[in-house]
């Protein structure tokens, strides 16, 4: 499972949970800071202040949200917290404009699949408090000068939140119908995003989708159909991959030929020659040695 870009799925899961306002956001993967040596998960910019996310995960969205994701192996604790409070901090300084935005114009977004039981326990001695203000959606308050908010993807329910829950390794069918039943009306582009999605739900959930596919031929046959134009497509592009294979193949095959025949060829003139040397050779009455 180490193969498994858990990231890419986090960002395709993000941008399908905020589609209903990705036309008033900007997503930035990776963003480095000055160091070159720090980095974030994700960025995501408001293109105006006064938008209002749909979806609860970006309730406390302002002008500049700064997201880091923890995968089901990752450890998110207490040094976890503080790292993503110091790039928050350094990130505003980088700006140069903090006196324009105020503090309260950034927020920090801390998401795992699981409880980080270690990091609550934590918190109170460092002066923050937490609140589920949504299911699975905790507000940490205290002596941070940023809204932060700490997503539990397992918590969250299930309507409305099937991307952030397919990055799991605790996958169930009822994960596969949440997303089955998302999909149908996504264009190419979006599909595209849930494909991501469900190729790190597959990679993550191996066994369960081979209990699928021999036991719920119905589920195993949506999820064909859903994903048959990327199916498709694959089938071409493959298609294309054997036929290059093959066709270097025969170049291959046809250049050592040419290249064996030739040095027969060149073998049989020698050959030639020699007997022609030794005909002559005979017929000045020298004897040669075979």
């Amino acid at each position: 499972m180490s193969n498994i870009d858990w990231h890419a799925g986090f960002v395709s899961a993000m941008k399908l949970e905020l589609m209903a306002n990705e036309k008033s956001l900007e997503f930035y993967e990776e963003q480095f800071l000055d160091t070159r040596k720090q980095r974030f998960d994700l960025l995501i910019i408001k293109k105006r202040r006064d938008i209002r996310i749909v979806n609860e995960i970006g309730a406390i969205f302002n002008k500049f949200n700064i997201i880091e994701y923890k995968n089901p192996n990752d450890i998110l604790d207490i040094g976890e917290y503080y790292k993503v409070l110091s790039y928050t901090c350094r990130y505003l300084y980088e700006r140069h404009d903090y006196d324009e935005y105020a503090t309260d114009a950034y927020t920090m977004t801390l998401v795992r699949d699981t409880m980080p039981h270690k990091l609550f326990k934590q918190l109170p001695g460092a002066g923050v408090e937490t609140e589920e203000i949504y299911p699975g959606i905790y507000e940490l308050s205290g002596r941070s000068p940023f809204k932060t908010q700490l997503i539990i993807t397992s918590r969250l329910t299930d309507e409305g939140h099937a991307w952030l829950k397919g990055l799991t390794l605790n996958g169930t069918k009822e994960h596969v119908q949440g997303i089955i039943d998302q999909i149908p009306g996504l264009d190419s582009k979006h599909k595209s995003l849930a494909d991501t999605v469900m190729n790190v739900f597959t990679g993550a959930n191996t066994p369960l989708m081979y209990r699928i596919k021999r036991e719920d031929k119905d589920m195993c046959q949506a999820v064909n159909e859903l994903f048959a134009d990327e199916i498709a497509e694959l089938k071409i592009e493959l298609t294309r991959q054997i036929k290059i294979n093959a066709d270097s193949k025969a170049e291959a095959e046809k250049a050592k030929a040419e290249m064996l025949a030739k040095a027969k060829a060149e073998v049989e003139a020698e050959a030639a020659k020699a007997n022609v040397y030794r005909q002559q050779l005979i017929e000045a009455g020298i004897t040669p040695k075979d």
